[in-house]
């Protein structure tokens, strides 16, 4: 019997958006529908966003859902903002062109997750088999930590870092108007390196557990 796709369904919401003013809300949502319309050209998605402070992303490539998730919370960062970010992975029971009306096991955990999601965390990620739960489980509460450190122009640097093709510190130094100097020294003490191999290793486990 054939196995059914495996989808990565990326459920958010905007950390106390009713604090937010009406001005510097404009500016979020318009970062936010950004980093969701890049998300959906690089990995193959759909996107929506809802009730004006939630948002859901549907990838058919569920690997990519670690370098999407940082995505998104960085470029809330990056406005001095925050989103809590739950991430299910697993197969739809009605895949449709609309996201908003797509349903299935992926749309069923994220959702459950993130309505769980303990006070505090930012982020977690949920699928059929409890042995990768567990594991993903340990390295997104790291990453969370990490992130949730970072100054808004450290999350600024990796931004662009994760967004340009070519990976170097001066195409960085160039978007964000400083020295290649400074850009390294924003990106070292960000930990980007780090957070690099925290996406490789959760694509290569969502990989394992998913297309092995």
């Amino acid at each position: 019997m054939k196995k059914k796709p495996i989808y990565a369904v990326l459920t958010g919401d905007i950390v106390a958006s009713g604090q937010i003013p009406s001005a510097d809300y404009d500016a979020l949502l318009y970062s936010l529908d950004q980093t969701l319309r890049y998300l959906c050209q690089e990995h193959a998605g759909q996107y929506n966003i809802y009730r004006g402070d939630a948002f859901q992303l549907l990838l058919e490539n569920p690997q990519s859902w670690a370098a999407s998730a940082i995505l998104l919370r960085l470029a809330m960062l990056s406005q001095q903002q925050d989103c809590r970010l739950s991430i299910g992975i697993g197969s739809l029971s009605n895949p449709r062109p609309d996201v908003k009306s797509a349903t299935g096991e992926a749309f069923t955990l994220s959702g459950t997750g993130l309505d769980n999601l303990p006070q505090g965390q930012r982020m977690c990620a949920r699928s059929p088999d409890q042995d990768f739960n567990w594991h993903i489980s340990v390295n997104l509460r790291q990453t969370d930590a990490l992130l949730s450190q970072l100054t808004v122009r450290q999350s600024q640097a990796l931004q662009e870092y994760l967004t340009i093709k070519d990976k170097n510190h001066r195409a960085v130094a160039k978007r964000l108007h400083t020295s290649r100097v400074n850009a390294t020294k924003l990106l070292n003490q960000a930990h980007y390196d780090l957070l690099m191999q925290v996406i490789l290793y959760c694509e290569q486990l969502t990989d394992r557990y998913f297309h092995g």
